[in-house]
């Protein structure tokens, strides 16, 4: 077992996704890689987005966002991450009276990485992939608050290792709120991401490992002006199990409602501070977001599509 645990040094380090351990091997997690984030425009405000998202993206970051949607929405982002590493999102919501529902998958890929033993021999080839199917539902509890939750099915492979083929599911629970307070233009939301048991990969004398459980909260507030853009202030707190509480403030500019800035702050993370975004937004969209990531490891960047009708 050390010997796989020394071949898959770089993929943890890389993604902070757990190996399959077994029951001496303590203190990993898994499925971290649901901690990604979903939409270039989430990004560019710093992730500060549970009492903003309004899109299909909202199936992630707040279920209660659903509600946002117009009618349709369907969004994909391409997420071109550390080294060889890409994330993946697609979403899709819809929103009729005071009902929404959402769909989405996120995915996580690396081309084959070399595998090598103590002794630095080349021991093969070695991969590994992430992946989540979500369904969402919201309701209009009042005209100020709207609920929902998410049921999510996850699982984690890892193949080609010197010990064979190892993999984890299993299901997990999102349930969110928003709220349009009495002060114009200011919304709060709060969301617990991942709820659920514990997990083990399929292999003897398995660990459990919990899910990476988080609570989120945050308020924004929105001034439009009479062009039909406007400014949009975000700040939010996450406390996510097995890491330090963080928080993230983001700012965005929306010129004549179409053309968008964005920036953003992220404190209490080891290798993320700042955050950058543009867009263009009408029936279709188009945002980039960018944010270098310290201690040398390159930089992370998002394209989002969507589409509204």
């Amino acid at each position: 077992m050390r010997s796989m645990m020394a071949l898959l040094a770089l993929a943890v380090a890389l993604t902070a996704t757990a190996v399959p351990a077994r029951a001496d091997d303590p203190g990993l997690t898994v499925l971290t890689f649901l901690k990604l984030g979903a939409g270039a425009r989430a990004t560019g405000l710093g992730e500060a987005y549970v009492s903003v998202a309004d899109d299909a993206s909202a199936t992630y970051w707040n279920p209660a966002g659903l509600l946002g949607i117009k009618h349709n929405d369907v969004s994909g982002t391409h997420h071109a991450w550390l080294q060889d590493l890409n994330h993946e999102f697609v979403g899709f919501g819809a929103h009729r009276g005071r009902h929404a529902v959402g769909f989405s998958f996120i995915g996580l890929y690396t081309s084959d990485i070399e595998a090598r033993d103590e002794t630095g021999a080349y021991t093969g080839m070695f991969g590994f992939s992430n992946n989540a199917f979500s369904g969402s539902y919201a309701f209009q509890l009042t005209d100020a608050i709207g609920l929902g939750g998410t049921v999510r099915y996850v699982r984690e492979s890892l193949v080609g290792t010197s010990e064979g083929d190892f993999s984890l599911s299993g299901v997990s629970f999102d349930l969110g709120g928003q709220w349009k307070t009495p002060l114009r233009g200011v919304t709060a939301a709060a969301v617990l991401r991942h709820l659920g048991g514990s997990m083990h990969y399929d292999i003897p004398d398995a660990q459990n490992f919990d899910l990476p459980t988080a609570l989120q909260g945050g308020v924004s507030y929105r001034r439009p002006d009479p062009k039909g853009g406007g400014l949009t202030l975000a700040a939010d707190a996450l406390a996510a199990r097995g890491d330090d509480v963080s928080f993230r403030v983001g700012a965005e500019y929306a010129y004549r409602g179409q053309f968008l800035m964005g920036a953003g702050v992220k404190s209490g993370l080891d290798n993320e501070d700042v955050s950058f975004g543009v867009g263009y937004q009408n029936k279709v969209r188009v945002h980039y977001a960018f944010t270098p990531i310290q201690s040398d490891l390159g930089s992370s960047h998002r394209i989002t599509v969507g589409y509204s009708w």
